[in-house]
């Protein structure tokens, strides 16, 4: 069981990370595009979004669940500690800031700064969280 919720953990984790990866820059390049192509954009990465934010979850119950299947909270390293902490932050931002600056950019005017900067933050907490799980120190 332990071995398959690794397996399940790490392919969500890979997902997670890779699915908003290029929202900002296809926003940019959406939006000088003109107008028209705006309701295809924020369709395309509101649903790259919604993605990430499901492996996100999926990564976050697979990682408790490992941590039980390890002994539970007092078994396992602070550094796993802090992993579920600032995957705990990742996933809020996507859901109370990343999702809500796509909204907006049907709005007149609208430009992809915000994206690329909750989508920068995101991932920078994500590369944080790979490192604390993968060297140990």
């Amino acid at each position: 069981m332990y071995e398959i919720l690794k397996l399940v953990h790490l392919l969500s984790m890979a997902v997670w990370f890779g699915a908003t990866l290029t929202i900002a820059s296809d926003a940019r390049r959406s939006l000088a595009l003109g107008k028209a192509h705006v309701t295809e954009l924020v369709t395309r990465i509101d649903r790259s979004a919604v993605i990430s934010i499901a492996f996100g979850l999926v990564t976050i119950v697979s990682g408790v669940a490992l941590i039980f299947q390890l002994g539970g909270f007092k078994a396992v390293s602070p550094r796993i500690h802090a992993s579920l902490l600032l995957a705990l932050i990742a996933l809020a931002l996507e859901m109370m800031a990343l999702r809500p600056a796509i909204a907006r950019l049907s709005e007149e005017g609208a430009k992809p700064g915000k994206i690329a900067m909750f989508g920068g933050i995101g991932h920078l907490l994500k590369l944080v969280i790979l490192v604390l799980m993968v060297l140990r120190f």
